[in-house]
Formats: structure tokens, sequence, C-alpha cells
């Protein structure tokens, strides 16, 4: 186990820092209601400075050297209270209404390479996490060719699509299922090839999960905030 871990964790530091990551686009969802928070989430303060929960995210993930960072973000006001300015490429959902697939579908249409998949309420992301999925990802069979269309971890048996690493070769799956009237996010995902990532994988790099950790509710907030200091 300890040679396992150990390879695990270089192949992980190698990717941080490779050139596949830096053609990575970072894909934040932030197109929800917040109907259980009562406020928008992605505005949340993270102490100590008070900085948005959005801009915490961004900048939790920006040693990933992502080619660029993507937010869906439906409401105006989220745009100008972040003070992301020009660093980021703001979109709206494609499909408004229709959930996180529809989002996905709005930032899989600015792609050319992988994109990383996250919501707006996961204040605890991993980067290593993401770093490894890099490594998945860049997998080829014997003539080159890539093995995967997604790459997306298992938390309880169940695909966490909002964590998850997807290329452009999914788009036309998932505007298939929104055509269809599909919403849940998991739908294409028989479409698709996709290397599911074991929770003894995760665990590995995030023993306890956190990464996967998302505030719904103003307690779930209150979690999130002791777990972070």
């Amino acid at each position: 186990m300890r040679e396992a871990l150990e390879a695990l964790l270089h192949t992980t530091q190698l990717f941080e820092r490779s050139h596949f990551m830096q053609r990575v686009t970072l894909m934040i969802n932030a197109g929800g209601g917040s109907q259980r928070m009562g406020q928008p989430k992605a505005l949340l303060p993270v102490p100590p400075d008070n900085q948005p929960l959005l801009a915490h995210i961004v900048q939790r993930l920006q040693g990933l050297a992502p080619a660029q960072t993507v937010i869906i973000a439906n409401a105006p006001m989220v745009r100008a209270q972040t003070e992301l300015g020009d660093a980021v490429r703001w979109l709206t959902d494609a499909y408004p209404n229709q959930g996180p697939l529809g989002g996905l579908a709005a930032g899989l249409a600015v792609c050319d390479e992988w994109a990383i998949f996250v919501a707006c309420d996961m204040p605890l992301l991993n980067p290593a996490l993401f770093a490894y999925f890099g490594a998945l990802a860049a997998e080829t069979d014997e003539q080159g060719a890539a093995c995967w269309d997604a790459i997306v971890p298992l938390v309880d048996d169940y695909p966490q699509v909002l964590h998850a690493l997807y290329h452009p070769r999914c788009l036309p799956f998932v505007q298939a299922r929104l055509a269809a009237g599909e919403r849940r996010a998991i739908c294409f995902l028989p479409d698709v090839r996709v290397r599911y990532v074991q929770e003894a994988e995760l665990q590995m790099i995030d023993p306890m999960l956190q990464s996967f950790f998302n505030a719904n509710t103003p307690a779930e907030w209150s979690q999130a905030l002791a777990l972070l200091h």
C-alpha cells in the first residue's frame, strides 16, 4: 500500500507541474438558485478577509495553472460582486433552468481540451485530486488514442459529476440528452468512455474526502468554515 501511495503521489506531483494541466480549462458552475442557502452560494464570505466563495475556489485551484477559467453564472450580481474581472471568462447557461447539465454544455462549448468542472459550493476542493485526474485523462491505448472522455470520482458508489474532468468529446452527448428533455447530470455518462475513480484511490490523496464537501444550507456552511479553519 505504501509503495502504491508513493507512486500515486509522485504521479500527481508531476501532473501539477505538467504542460497537460496547463491546457486544461477550469470551469465553475455558479448558475444555481441557492434556495436552501437563502443567499447566493457563490458570494458566501470566506474568512479571514471575507473573500467570496467563488473567488476562493478560483484561487484554490489556480496552482494547477489552467489555460483559462470559465464561470457559468446567470445572476449579474455574482459577476459584479466577486471582483474577478477579466481574469476569468463569464458565460450564461446555454440551456436555462436545466441545472448543472446546461452549465456543462455551455462550458464545454468553449473548450478545446479537457476541462475541470466543479460546483461553486465546494470550499475544500483539493488541487492534488485534479492533478491525479489529469494523469488518468492523459492515458492512451497502444495506438496512442485517448482512452477516456470523462474522469469521474465515485463517493458512496455515486458519480460526483460536479467534481470531475470532461473532454469536449462529451458535448454532443450532453446536448442530445438535453434536447431529449433530460436534466440529471449523470444521464450522459453511459454514452461516453468514463474512467471512474474509486474511493480507495481518492482517499490516498484526500483521506477524509473533504474535497467533495458541498455547502447547500447555512448549517453545512458552518461545518465548511470549521473545516477550513
